[in-house]
């Protein structure tokens, strides 16, 4: 296995969570699938609807991940 620099790792691993909560580029998911744009169009009122019996509510979820 070869090295890899620090600050290629470390700018990979950016992009990669960046894609995950804020922008997509691509690199995994389609465009507006970020979780901040999905979360936008979900209102405070929706969002603290329990999803079923068992299950957190979906501002609980999102406070999970926070």
């Amino acid at each position: 296995m070869s090295d890899i620099r620090n600050e290629d790792f470390v700018n990979g691993l950016l992009n990669v969570l960046g894609e995950t909560f804020d922008e997509v580029n691509g690199f995994y998911l389609d465009g507006g699938d970020s979780l901040f744009t999905t979360l936008a169009t979900v209102s405070a009122a929706e969002a603290s609807i329990p999803v079923g019996g068992k299950c957190a509510t979906l501002a609980a979820q999102v406070k999970h991940t926070a």
